[in-house]
């Protein structure tokens, strides 16, 4: 009697978990991780050492302390990188280096090679946004003796933020033919060209952006103020004419619903674009 051993396929979230794994692995042996890890420290050292270099005093208010590590320019370039360096040319990467003939053919489904890749990106970039809040947050319990609960939803909104980023990035990845492209169009995007443009539509055109993923982003510093700001304009008088200057501020409902949709919208896209994607030549 001949005996037929009869093997059950995978679930699909055992085959994500291995996507994941895989993926984590992936980066640490291109030492993308150690890299960004590594540029995460030299930011946070530069953070904590350059006020006592300088001759100047820690902030001693508790969300003031915590509020110097998420101005744009340092919040901001963190998920940049990070968003550049694990979901820039996360899908691109395999038709161009054709490690899509050996992934595409095994029996798993495109939205889990998808969801997979996607959930190393949070995973790591996640981690990294929240060793760089518990250094903060220990930093401030040492310098002001304690931390308030601004500092744990300026965590959380940096979190539902760097998710955003990763779904621009994704986005990117199924849309641009080349890994190079895909990756500076990201950072740039990110760190420059959205910023450019809430200041130049809100600053002077005396539009809000509150579609702008940048400008949804800005919540996570301005959390941290007491009261929170609210928008204002001032009129100043230049060359003869009247010229009048817009400062606005997210709405932090309002930006979460915006991180939220970006990242949805921006998801499902790349979804759809990666299944349609086929491997050419």
């Amino acid at each position: 009697m001949t005996t037929i051993l009869k093997r059950n396929p995978p679930s699909d979230m055992k085959q994500l978990m291995f996507v994941t794994r895989y993926d984590i692995y992936k980066h640490l042996r291109s030492r993308r991780l150690i890299g960004f890890l590594a540029l995460e420290t030299i930011l946070l050292f530069f953070i904590l050492a350059l006020p006592p270099l300088l001759g100047h005093h820690y902030n001693n208010d508790p969300n003031g302390f915590i509020a110097t590590f998420t101005g744009p320019n340092a919040i901001n370039l963190l998920l940049a990188i990070g968003a550049t360096l694990f979901a820039g040319d996360a899908i691109v990467s395999e038709y161009q280096n054709r490690t899509g003939y050996l992934i595409f053919p095994n029996p798993v489904k495109k939205s889990v090679l998808f969801a997979g890749k996607f959930l190393a990106s949070v995973i790591i970039i996640g981690g990294g946004v929240i060793i760089w809040y518990g250094v903060a947050m220990i930093s401030g319990v040492a310098v002001t003796g304690s931390v308030t609960s601004l500092a744990f939803y300026s965590l959380l909104l940096a979190l539902l933020y760097a998710v955003a980023c990763i779904g621009v990035g994704f986005f990117l990845s199924t849309l641009m033919k080349g890994s190079t492209g895909a990756l500076v169009f990201t950072f740039a995007l990110l760190f420059l060209i959205l910023p450019i443009v809430d200041s130049t539509v809100g600053g002077l055109g005396g539009v809000k952006p509150d579609a702008s993923l940048s400008f949804a982003g800005g919540s996570v510093g301005y959390i941290l103020e007491t009261p929170y700001p609210v928008d204002i304009s001032r009129t100043m008088h230049v060359g003869g004419q009247n010229l009048t200057v817009y400062s606005f501020y997210p709405d932090v409902t309002v930006a979460v619903v915006t991180m939220l949709g970006y990242t949805a919208i921006l998801g499902a896209l790349s979804l759809i674009l990666f299944k349609r994607k086929e491997m050419v030549g």
